[in-house]
Formats: structure tokens, sequence, C-alpha cells
């Protein structure tokens, strides 16, 4: 049988942009596709607001100011996943004390550099946001 692009490749921009729930320790999370057009248009814009700040981090930057545009860089990411990727959760909690769902927790929780890693890769998944369809044998 030849390779079937579609059941590989194709994905349900339902789910990519309203989310799907992955298990994490008790709780879940419910995490939209990265690359979707909300998510390109809120790069654009923090990008776009940012720009003298980034455009400083050029050849020959110092240390410093590389540091500080990679800082910038951590920020706006943070602003975006927590704008389009981050979109809820259950039963989770920040050093020992429960957090609801919220825009400030969820820029707080993403501002940790490996949980922010770790929702940045389940968002970039292909398998999570795949068309679930029979392929459907006989005549078409």
């Amino acid at each position: 049988m030849s390779f079937d692009i579609f059941a590989a490749y194709a994905t349900d921009e339902n789910l990519e942009n309203s989310g799907v729930q992955f298990p994490l320790g008790d709780g879940k999370l419910l995490i939209a596709r990265s690359g979707t057009r909300k998510y390109n248009r809120a790069i654009t814009k923090h990008v776009e607001l940012r720009r003298v700040e980034l455009d400083q981090g050029g050849p020959g930057a110092s240390d410093a100011v590389a540091d500080a545009v990679a800082k910038v860089n951590d920020e706006i990411m943070v602003e975006v996943m927590a704008d389009t990727i981050l979109l809820g959760w259950t039963n989770m909690s920040l050093k020992g004390v429960d957090i609801p769902y919220s825009p400030e927790n969820v820029r707080q929780v993403l501002s940790i550099k490996d949980f922010r890693k770790m929702v940045g890769g389940l968002a970039d998944s292909i398998d999570a946001y795949k068309v679930k369809a029979e392929i459907v044998t006989g005549n078409a």
C-alpha cells in the first residue's frame, strides 16, 4: 500500500485552535497548537511592539545586550503562549498551593523555562491534533 499523506499529516483545525487536553500529574492542561493563524498574529504583534529592544542584539552586541534581548524573546514567548496556547488547566498547583487558571497565573507558570518548553513541545505535536477520520475502503 502506498504512503497516505492525509493519514500522516492532516490535522483538525478545530482541535488546533480550541485545544487538546493533555494529562499532567493528577491534572490536565488544555493546549492549542502552535503555528495557528492566531499564534502567528500574536508573534508578529509582540515582535513589532518590542522591535527596538530586539534590534539592539545584532552582530557585535555585548553579552549584556545579548542577554537583554534573550530576556525580551522569553517575555514575548510567555505572552504569545499565554494568549494563544495554554488555554486552560485543572488540578494544578505552584509551590504546593493550588492555582486556578487565570491570565496572571498562566504568565507566571510560563515564565518557568522548562515548563514553557514542555508546553511548547506539546503544542508542536502533530499526533494530538490529527484528523480523527476512519479510512474507508472499497468503492469511493
